[in-house]
């Protein structure tokens, strides 16, 4: 007979790959050093908004407060950038919500103060809550709309938590620059679902965005279509992957779709990589009824897609066989794929065995070239690779370390890229600053050239740049 301490120690066992798995593909790289698309400037962006600077590393002052994504117009002197804002009054939560979410809120509030009434006390039943955003949103509610009669049915700590309370509403808008300064536009969309990639289509007339699928559900990802010049958003498709690709032509998506909805926190699902074609041949939106199948994978929100102008079409995806032994298990590393629909119906490994090891096991963060020779992958402790699409060749710029490095390396342009260097340690003794912002180039034979951009730079500027955002 089985004991119940045998089959739960069987059962952990099994479920270990898929755990490693789910841990393989976890986490973010936030890209904070936005390089304009003539190199001239970067967008930085720091844990209060948006700055910019120079090719010498020069700092504007804050010009944005609030934003947390950027992503520039072709022109080099507009942006579409995510920024939030605080909201403590139900107008305008109401209003970024939408009709129906709006009414489901309602009626949820009304139902819990039904209970209240009936005796109830707020602390059993708003248990649980914390500072998920449903629910506070649902206490805005009853707080405008029962005031003092809430207050009275309230502990006297409770009402004081509740009357500070206030809801995150992330905005998406078009900013220009103007005399050093940044001048925020056109609204393009608001809602209380963080803002999680901005795509910009060919001829900056569209942009992809995705968002959290929901406020309290940052796993999986909603796809929009934005047009740059009016306020509301297309919805494309639910529960995707957060990093969505324009085809060549401009005219469809190319994304990572799961294949139902999401069922717990360590959920496995099977997941297609899909393109839709969102615009009709006059430039008009007209979202297809049903997307094509191009490939199979496993589910991950941070699966990136990028489509090269001749048509192949890169993602990183886990390659898992089932079943597995445990024992076998716990080598494997993300690959880079690439499929070519005009040339080849099969997938191609883009990584070389041999070159695979200078590769961070987790390739979420890859981003190519602008003359796409060259893809430039970043890793959560730090490494940055550089793959050389043609031969396969990695040049290993900087290896994992000790604590982690989460601002994502980018590119100025086809030669040079930007990344977080880290500091070697003093006598020691670990450095003051834990890395420096720096512009080095990729250029066969000139590698070991750069440029320390941070040195002027705030230790607090610097540290938020490299480690990560407080925007959650």
């Amino acid at each position: 007979m089985t004991t119940v301490s045998a089959e739960k120690s069987w059962r952990a066992r099994a479920a270990r790959p898929a755990l490693l798995l789910v841990l393989l593909l976890a986490g973010c790289l936030e890209k904070h050093v936005v390089w304009s698309p003539d190199g001239s400037r970067a967008a930085v962006i720091a844990r209060d908004g948006l700055y910019l600077c120079d090719t010498d590393g020069k700092l504007t002052p804050l010009l944005l407060p609030g934003v947390y994504q950027a992503a520039w117009l072709g022109d080099s002197q507009r942006l579409v950038v995510a920024r939030k804002r605080k909201a403590d009054s139900w107008t305008p939560i109401a209003a970024a919500l939408g009709s129906e979410r709006a009414a489901a809120v309602v009626a949820r509030a009304e139902a819990l103060w039904k209970k209240l009434e009936a005796g109830g006390a707020w602390g059993v039943l708003t248990k649980g809550d914390g500072e998920k955003k449903e629910p506070v949103i649902l206490k805005v509610f009853l707080r405008e709309r029962y005031g003092e009669a809430l207050r009275a049915k309230m502990g006297a700590g409770d009402w004081d938590e509740l009357k500070s309370k206030q809801v995150e509403i992330n905005e998406l808008v078009v900013a220009r620059l103007e005399d050093g300064k940044i001048q925020p536009g056109t609204l393009l969309h608001e809602g209380l679902d963080e803002i999680r990639d901005i795509r910009v289509g060919r001829g900056d007339r569209f942009v992809a965005v995705t968002t959290n699928q929901a406020p309290d559900n940052d796993k999986e990802s909603r796809l929009l279509l934005v047009r740059i010049d009016v306020t509301g958003a297309t919805a494309v498709a639910e529960h995707t992957a957060a990093y969505p690709d324009w085809t060549a032509d401009g005219r469809s998506l190319v994304y990572v779709q799961a294949s139902g909805e999401r069922t717990g926190n360590d959920d496995l699902r099977l997941a297609t990589l899909v393109q839709r074609e969102v615009l009709n041949a006059d430039g008009q939106i007209k979202i297809a009824e049903k997307a094509e199948d191009l490939a199979g994978l496993y589910f991950q929100d941070q699966t990136r897609v990028r489509c090269l102008r001749d048509g192949r079409i890169l993602f990183n995806a886990a390659e898992f066989n089932l079943p597995v032994s445990v024992k076998d298990f716990g080598g494997d590393r993300e690959k880079l794929f690439v499929l070519d629909l005009a040339r080849q119906a099969t997938l191609v490994r883009m990584i070389p065995r041999s070159e695979a090891e200078k590769m961070p096991k987790n390739l979420t963060f890859f981003e190519v070239g602008p003359d796409e020779k060259q893809v430039l992958v970043g890793g959560f402790d730090g490494e940055v690779s550089v793959l050389t699409l043609a031969s396969g060749d990695v040049d290993e710029v900087q290896q994992a370390g000790e604590y982690s490095l989460m601002g994502a390396p980018v590119w100025r342009n086809a030669e040079e890229i930007t990344y977080a260097r880290r500091n070697p340690p003093v006598d020691g003794k670990e450095p003051s600053r834990k890395a420096e912002i720096v512009l080095r180039s990729v250029v066969p034979g000139k590698g070991d050239q750069e440029k320390v951009l941070s040195r002027d730079w705030s230790n607090d500027m610097l540290e938020s740049v490299f480690s990560g955002s407080d925007k959650k």
